[in-house]
């Protein structure tokens, strides 16, 4: 874990708002399948898991995008509407059955909630999926706001989602912590003046430590650590 690049404050954060695909959830498996069901209904190629998981983060148009990039295809508006389409569909269908929590995952939400440390979700995941997902994972009873696409407002990077996710946790800026995988999770963080943390393992093709954020941490263990919160009695 790299050290913070200022000090933190006695009794912080208020609230923890985790990023969703690559930071909390290893999603990718489930992604694949749906679109490369897609992609062989539409009499396209195949695209590996890896080469998907470095595609997830700014939400289903933008991972059809790049899919159709990779694979040399066109990508005007129509076309790319029509699989994302097809995509959310195939993937509300399939379910979540491949996805699972990345290491110590629970273990440091239990011990967040035993510092009374509010925390929520903020993705570019649509957010019924972010909320079937969390459920079928068995950690939704952690967050008390869930945000995702689709809720009026637009996706990460721009701070607006964040900063209502941390207005339904009752917390300010200056008061909380975002925690993802991603430069798009730390460009977001940065405009809504938010201290950031990203994981290691992430869904990304820039390595963490490149990323700019306050902290690195190779695993959600050691996010506890970094809480000046004192353990509830």
């Amino acid at each position: 874990m790299t050290a913070p690049g200022q000090p933190v404050i006695a009794g912080w954060p208020e609230a923890i708002v985790f990023d969703l695909d690559g930071t909390i959830a290893d999603t990718a498996a489930d992604i694949q399948h749906a679109l490369n069901r897609v992609l062989l209904a539409a009499g396209l190629g195949q695209l590996d898991v890896v080469t998907v998981r470095n595609m997830v983060g700014a939400g289903p148009r933008e991972l059809l995008r790049r899919a159709l990039t990779r694979l040399r295809e066109t990508t005007e508006d129509d076309r790319v509407s029509r699989l994302t389409a097809a995509f959310q569909s195939e993937y509300r269908h399939h379910g979540n059955g491949l996805s699972k929590l990345f290491d110590d995952v629970e273990k440091c939400l239990d011990r967040l909630a035993g510092r009374g440390i509010r925390m929520g979700v903020c993705s570019n995941k649509p957010e019924e999926l972010c909320k079937s997902l969390l459920a079928d994972l068995g950690i939704l009873g952690y967050f008390s706001a869930v945000r995702g696409y689709g809720s009026g407002l637009p996706k990460k990077p721009d701070p607006q989602p964040l900063l209502a996710t941390l207005e339904s946790l009752g917390t300010g800026p200056d008061r909380a912590l975002y925690v993802g995988d991603s430069e798009t999770d730390v460009q977001t963080a940065r405009a809504a003046r938010i201290r950031v943390a990203v994981v290691s393992y992430g869904y990304t093709l820039t390595p963490a430590h490149e990323l700019d954020a306050d902290w690195v941490l190779t695993t959600l263990a050691e996010l506890p650590g970094l809480c000046t919160q004192p353990q509830l009695a």
